[in-house]
């Protein structure tokens, strides 16, 4: 997390030394950037609600059998190699 938000800094450092060299208006630019993200945000987590409810267990079996074919391949490189 603390990696994700060290680049989430530099992110919205170049972000605002972009939006300043170009002399863009930052009212209607973070009006627009913080509308956008909460419709997504929103819509994001509609959506993981609707399939979660939906596909609960056979995203969970699917997920189980995803992490053991990841531990059997990680488990053969150790062994081949």
């Amino acid at each position: 997390m603390i990696i994700l938000a060290l680049a989430t800094s530099i992110d919205a450092l170049a972000i605002g030394i972009a939006f300043a060299s170009l002399k863009v208006n930052i009212v209607p630019a973070v009006l627009l950037i913080g509308v956008t993200t909460f419709a997504f945000s929103c819509l994001g987590v509609k959506i993981g609600n609707v399939f979660g409810e939906k596909y609960k267990t056979t995203a969970e079996f699917a997920g189980g059998v995803i992490l053991i074919l990841l531990g059997v391949k990680i488990l053969i490189e150790h062994l081949v190699y």
